[in-house]
């Protein structure tokens, strides 16, 4: 495996048995499940595509902000799009070397690069600031109330004056030997920035200063060897009314008081990567391949759809009717949220999906594969 700095590099999900993605390349020959035929499907139209990337160029996470998708890939390209149509808006060539992005919020899009510099562009693709950071930047930027929050691959966690880049405040954590590359999100609000970390820690800073409101562990490593131990928390931690929850690689699915990091439940279930949450459920894909419907207040199983399991699931997205993940074989499937019992499924190609979808309106999803591809689809 390919280590960069302390970073395990992956892409930022893991499958089950250890298999790795992108960064640490992909397995071509893998057993897959094979699927059933489904009773009375739901027909899923692919409504456009696009390719915006390559096996060389690894697509960073689209991001819908105010209506408009923007897409950027590792060489420096930024693309702004209409989700409904795919029809390009504008579209810039910059000489960077992205390697986390794109966050959002203050009417900017946010990114960071392997040379450790966070950037700023407003919605034109217009740069408005760079400001270098300690080291490459691991996750998505974000930014709330005047400040943009960012965590490097030192253990750094920085916050940012939204209008200039100068930094305001600076929050130190030890990192574990081996680390999942970019799988710790950053979610901001009620004057809070939510960090999730390696080694299975959730933090909750004081967005304005910086302080530490609380630190928890979801979950605590285990094992002889390093990976092993591995448990580092995976995509943004989700913020509800008086919770937030959030799952950890090879450790557990939980949701802890907002205000206080005690914890309120815990499950022994290992996602493959960030979980999502709609009404009063939180959805996951386990490590095998189950997508599971979790109560939030009592963190009971509403359902359980072990259809797919052996498939090397994508974690869920949460569409108005729908629950969807795609395939190691290009294939999307769409679970209605009521029983998880799969509806309707549709093959974009034969390569890999390996990031969740991507909501746009509705029922309207976006998929991206290991070949640099888009495609949207939804039910007809």
């Amino acid at each position: 495996m390919n280590i960069i700095g302390r970073a395990l590099r992956i892409a930022g999900m893991a499958w089950s048995a250890g298999l790795m993605l992108a960064g640490c390349g992909l397995m071509d020959t893998v057993s897959v499940v094979p699927l059933q035929p489904l009773k009375s499907p739901v027909n899923i139209d692919i409504k456009w595509k696009s390719t915006l990337g390559s096996k060389d160029l690894a697509l960073l996470a689209p991001l819908l902000y105010q209506d408009t998708l923007y897409v950027a890939n590792e060489g420096g390209e930024l693309i702004s799009l209409d989700p409904l149509t795919g029809k390009e808006v504008w579209h810039i060539k910059t000489k960077e070397l992205f390697s986390a992005g794109i966050g959002s919020g203050e009417n900017m899009l946010l990114l960071g690069t392997r040379k450790g510099e966070a950037l700023a562009y407003d919605l034109n693709g217009k740069l408005l600031w760079r400001t270098q950071l300690s080291s490459e930047l691991m996750v998505p930027p974000q930014a709330e109330d005047g400040v943009v929050v960012t965590r490097t691959a030192d253990g750094h966690i920085f916050g940012l004056n939204a209008a200039d880049g100068k930094r305001r405040w600076l929050v130190t954590r030890p990192m574990p030997v081996l680390v999942l590359r970019g799988v710790g999100g950053i979610t901001l609000g009620r004057g809070a920035a939510l960090i999730g970390m390696p080694g299975g820690k959730l933090l909750a800073l004081n967005l304005t200063n910086g302080n530490v409101g609380w630190e928890a562990s979801v979950s605590i490593s285990r094992g002889s060897t390093e990976l092993e131990r591995v448990n580092d928390v995976l995509g943004n931690p989700i913020l509800g009314f008086r919770d937030v929850c959030s799952a950890t690689y090879q450790g557990k699915t939980a949701c802890l008081d907002a205000l206080t990091g005690e914890s309120i439940w815990s499950r022994d279930i290992a996602a493959v990567g960030a979980i999502a949450a709609e009404g009063n459920k939180l959805f996951v894909t386990d490590d095998k391949g189950n997508v599971i419907a979790i109560n939030l207040t009592s963190g009971t199983v509403s359902w359980k759809e072990e259809s797919l399991a052996g498939r090397y699931l994508t974690p869920p997205a949460v569409t108005q009717d729908y629950v969807v993940v795609g395939d190691i074989e290009g294939i999307v499937h769409f679970l209605p949220r009521s029983d998880g019992s799969e509806a309707g499924r549709s093959k974009t190609e034969n390569s890999p999906i390996t990031e969740p979808p991507l909501v746009l309106s509705d029922n309207l999803v976006l998929v991206r594969n290991r070949d640099g591809k888009v495609f949207t689809l939804a039910p007809r």
